[in-house]
């Protein structure tokens, strides 16, 4: 029998649901949980995963934004990521932006535009679930270090945006509508998206009034390795806990 993508995702999510309590019992505090969660975006259904932490948490989230050529599963860095930001407190969707518009490599505007709106709709989906924008924020690599923060210094509700990996060679940005806290996490070694790329991008947004802070994955290429995607998260937490993530911040 042929599995179409939405039963593929139902179905590695299940893999997980059907885990023995006993064996999640013996592993010890309650784990961050995540399953399906699709939204619709301009009346086209986007796939996602919802993740949690046990408990309260920070009632912060982020939207992640893969890269070129991503998907959403429950296995790989990307996954393991999502699971580092629930463990840390926050609610992470991940959506396939590409549902909303399929990549052909050439990239208008339009399909630009298209991918951005799924970012900023994500984000609407946990506003629309109770949490305060302030306590949203967008991440992105490589191709979706663009969508996300191109798109959360445009329309977006975000309150900050990390882009990883990412520069004008990806795409080049709009002039900012908005000003929130931007983490540019740049790998040193990328010779996919060169680091004078990466720079150019910084100083277009910084020209803009927007308040950038740029830090370096030394020894990293474009494809991080388990340690490099452990760094990446340190930073990412290190920032966001610093603005949405504050424990003692008002959402009156």
């Amino acid at each position: 029998m042929r599995l179409d993508r939405r039963q593929g995702l139902l179905g590695a999510v299940a893999m997980v649901v059907g885990t023995p309590a006993s064996a999640a019992a013996q592993a010890g505090p309650p784990a961050p949980t995540y399953g399906e969660a699709p939204f619709e975006s301009h009346g086209r259904v986007i796939r996602a995963i919802h993740y949690q932490p046990a408990g309260e948490g920070r009632r912060a989230a982020i939207v992640m934004m893969h890269g070129s050529g991503g998907r959403i599963r429950n296995a790989g860095p990307w996954h393991e990521l999502a699971m580092r930001f629930a463990g840390d407190g926050y609610q992470v969707l991940t959506p396939l932006y590409t549902d909303a518009y399929p990549d052909d490599g050439v990239r208008p505007e339009r399909m630009m535009e298209a991918w951005r709106d799924v970012g900023e709709h994500a984000v609407d989906w946990f506003i629309d679930r109770g949490l305060d924008r302030r306590r949203t924020a967008m991440f992105g690599y490589s191709l979706g270090s663009y969508v996300a923060v191109d798109g959360a210094l445009g329309n977006s509700r975000a309150a900050a945006a990390i882009g990883l990996a990412g520069g004008v060679d990806v795409y080049t940005p709009r002039p900012p509508r908005r000003r929130i806290p931007v983490l540019i996490l740049r790998a040193e070694n990328d010779t996919h998206v060169l680091p004078r790329n990466t720079e150019t991008w910084v100083r277009f947004l910084r020209d803009h009034d927007v308040n950038v802070r740029v830090e370096v994955i030394a020894g990293a290429g474009h494809l991080f390795r388990p340690p490099e995607w452990a760094e990446i998260f340190a930073r990412s937490a290190e920032f966001y806990s610093g603005n949405i993530g504050r424990i003692d911040q008002d959402t009156a």
